[in-house]
């Protein structure tokens, strides 16, 4: 059944260049850990999206410049692959989150991220920093490596 949490922890530069490496980096921890098949490839998918986007938005909104750094936390433990997100900005209300207008050219990272998460949370740790918090749940049956 589930083993001992796998767990992926990084602190990076606040680079948006680094963006789409971070969501690729998530996506292969995923695989590498949870075997099903189809299901592994799209919840892989799931998870480097919503990575890549909670990403840009602590680097666009929670750094002040490139010298800023966020941190990132990846663990699947018991079933549950839970995402951390953590910058320095002035955070979020996700009672804002709605349905983006589709005419709009920016607002869709966390509606999407609502969207293909099971859990999303946002609150300040003791250090005054915005952790943004997301969970998928596994099916029971796949297989944890």
């Amino acid at each position: 059944m589930y083993t001992k949490p796998s767990v992926l922890e990084l602190t990076v530069p606040g680079n948006i260049k680094l963006v789409s490496a971070l969501g690729e980096m998530a996506e292969l921890f995923v695989k590498s850990i949870i075997k099903n098949g189809c299901e592994t490839q799209d919840i892989a998918f799931k998870i480097n999206l919503v990575l890549t986007e909670a990403a840009s938005n602590a680097i666009f909104y929670g750094c002040k410049s490139i010298d800023e750094q966020i941190k990132i936390k990846l663990e699947l433990d018991n079933g549950i692959i839970n995402i951390e997100v953590i910058d320095k900005g002035e955070g979020l209300e996700l009672s804002d989150i709605h349905k983006p207008d589709p005419f709009d050219e920016r607002g869709r990272g966390l509606y999407i991220i609502k969207q293909f998460m099971d859990s999303v949370d946002y609150y300040q740790n003791a250090d005054g920093e915005c952790v943004f918090t997301m969970k998928k749940y596994i099916a029971t049956n796949s297989q944890i490596i």
